[in-house]
């Protein structure tokens, strides 16, 4: 067994431009790259949690380097200083209902720091807790693009906004369901979307290959179809249930309460003549009341 279905639709998403950080690197150029607390969420977001964790297989020191750096003032003495580098070696192990998967990669870190103990021990810190963290990316970089597979190839397409990525997705057949409760009330099918679809250029033979862009037009365009009909029907519906409960009040309070509801409905159709009944009925409703007091 593997991941969900829908834990592998997650992973298959493109990376989402906000969520990419840039920093200097060599010759000029810019690094991409994603934080480690944004991997960290992801994995707990898509694996779950409790579903993952690491092992550190090696965490050893590769380079230190001490060297004098020029004073920012002319005469000033020039600054020791000292440079660290560590190598991790990581495992990562993701959990899922019948199984797991486990990857293995290398991160590298390194500190700078002037040449005391104090800068020496900051060097050691953060040298050791950045190469951690590089191997942990790097071996997250297996599961896709959700944790930056794609920032290592160069041709890589130019990476999507928020709203892109939502409208690149393919419908669900739970939001298929949804557009699918609206067909009944106007008797139309698959057939009548798709060709009211295929009327604005929609590039796709079926529903099920909609991207959520053409899932939305599917929506206004069904939603509207006979909606004043379907408007009609419903507010008659409405308003005979609203006046039973008129018939049926116990009280004054819960007369006014029903009589105020099916007085908008009626309004909101414009329903001249049913605003005078409900007038002459609340009347009467109202009188029997007080008659009883």
């Amino acid at each position: 067994m593997s991941f969900s279905d829908e834990q592998i639709e997650l992973l298959k998403e493109p990376i989402v431009k906000e969520n990419v950080k840039s920093r200097d690197g060599t010759g000029n150029q810019k690094l991409s790259y994603l934080a480690s607390f944004h991997v960290i969420a992801e994995a707990n977001r898509i694996f779950g949690f409790g579903m993952w964790d690491t092992e550190i297989l090696s965490l050893t020191q590769c380079d230190k380097t001490e060297y004098e750096k020029d004073p920012y003032k002319a005469g000033d003495p020039k600054k020791e200083m000292v440079s660290i580098s560590y190598l991790c070696k990581l495992r990562l192990t993701v959990r899922y209902k019948d199984g797991q998967t486990v990857k293995e990669d290398t991160g590298l870190g390194n500190g700078v720091a002037g040449k005391t103990a104090y800068g020496i021990t900051s060097c050691i810190e953060l040298a050791s807790k950045e190469a951690v963290t590089d191997a942990l990316k790097r071996c997250m970089r297996y599961f896709g693009d959700q944790f930056g597979l794609s920032l290592y190839d160069k041709d890589a397409s130019p990476l999507l906004e928020l709203g892109e990525r939502e409208a690149a997705k393919i419908v669900t057949e739970k939001e298929l369901a949804e557009l699918r409760d609206l067909y009944p009330a106007r008797e139309i099918d698959d057939e009548w979307v798709l060709t009211a679809l295929k009327a604005e250029n929609y590039p796709c033979d079926t529903l099920e290959e909609m991207r959520m862009d053409w899932f939305e037009m599917a929506i206004r365009i069904t939603n509207k179809y006979k909606i004043d009909e379907i408007t009609a029907l419903a507010y008659e519906d409405d308003i005979k249930k609203l006046i039973k409960l008129m018939d049926e009040s116990v009280n004054n309070n819960m007369l006014k309460y029903t009589f105020s509801a099916c007085w908008k409905l009626a309004v909101a159709q414009d329903d001249k003549d049913m605003q005078v009944e409900l007038k002459t009925k609340y009347d009467a409703l109202k009188a029997t009341f007080e008659d009883k007091q």
